[in-house]
């Protein structure tokens, strides 16, 4: 049986209505693929697409901006039969995804940075845009003048100093199993404000953001280096082979609090069970299997698993039951 979930991100932020809808939107664009019989690859694309296309996110249109105000954006995607491609600090394809792909489809390559990856997007005719939305303008200038004024800035880079308390990250994400048993997951992000130009974060590196093989695939999300130095979509995927999908996330949500890893992921396993957990103070997202929509804007740290048969979702920090 087909089923799809997407995210939209781990991180400080309060997901709300607007998250609610966008997440939907992209759940409904990809259940329509897979209702009709379509493959998890194009499913995952249309999804991540809506995505890309809605604002509250910061991934695609209203990305984050770096320290010198610019939007460079990253995105991967990958297969069960370990195709794949990704982009990073691609500076005005609309929708990122769409650029990953054609890595994967188009070259002999799995990663493609910068002015080579702008150059691909635009020798396929992708739409571009000027990414920048009014929101993410107003965050940036406020944030920026904090770090002229050497006041807090940003929690996840130290370096610059602490903490700016309105922040999210907002990278997104989804993962589908088809009617045929194929798996695919994707991976976008704009990254997080204030990074330097050139950084390229988890989004666009398989086998930290993005991982997919026969036994299942995932999207993580959240601070991009603490994921890519534990590899933890490829270890997420290894223990979804070895125990499932919601006992090897929750072995993975127990691996990453010993850690320390601030991070959130979604999973599809081949016979479309879905697991989901998080370690952050939010993360939000959408699910759909037998026809049947679920949605979760979470703002408790917890380990969340989609129960099946009875409809609901445990968040093993605190044993409380929701209903979806």
């Amino acid at each position: 049986m087909p089923a799809i979930i997407a995210h939209g991100g781990a991180g400080r932020y309060s997901p709300g209505e607007e998250h609610e809808r966008g997440l939907k939107d992209a759940v409904a664009a990809g259940w329509e693929v897979l209702d009709s019989g379509g493959s998890a690859l194009d499913a995952i694309e249309a999804a991540i697409v809506v995505l890309e296309d809605f604002p509250v996110f910061q991934a695609g249109f209203g990305s984050a901006m770096n320290i010198k105000g610019e939007i460079q954006t990253d995105a991967s995607i990958m297969l069960g039969d370990l195709s794949c491609g990704a982009v990073a600090a691609l500076t005005a394809a609309a929708n990122p995804i769409k650029a990953a792909r054609l890595v994967m489809e188009k070259t002999d390559h799995v990663l493609i940075v910068g002015d080579g990856a702008d150059h691909l997007a635009q020798s396929y005719g992708l739409e571009s845009r000027d990414l920048r939305s009014d929101a993410r303008k107003e965050m940036y200038d406020r944030m920026l003048a904090k770090l002229r004024a050497g006041e807090e800035v940003a929690w996840y880079l130290p370096r610059l100093r602490e903490v700016a308390a309105d922040m999210s990250m907002g990278t997104v994400g989804a993962v589908a199993v088809d009617s045929e048993g194929r798996i695919a997951s994707g991976t976008s992000t704009g990254g997080p404000m204030l990074k330097l130009p050139g950084r390229v974060g988890d989004a666009a590196v398989i086998g930290a953001g993005t991982y997919a093989n026969e036994n299942g695939g995932v999207s993580a999300t959240g601070v991009g280096e603490p994921i890519i130095k534990h590899a933890l979509a490829k270890k997420a995927v290894d223990l979804i082979a070895d125990q499932g999908a919601r006992e090897g996330i929750e072995t993975l949500m127990e691996y990453a609090r010993i850690k320390k890893v601030r991070f959130g992921i979604v999973a599809v396993e081949e016979n479309e069970a879905i697991a989901l957990g998080y370690t952050t103070e939010a993360m939000s997202w959408v699910s759909m299997k037998d026809g049947e929509l679920k949605t979760f804007l979470s703002t408790g740290i917890g380990v969340r698993k989609d129960d099946g048969d009875d409809g609901t979702a445990k968040d093993d920090s605190s044993g409380k039951v929701l209903e979806t």
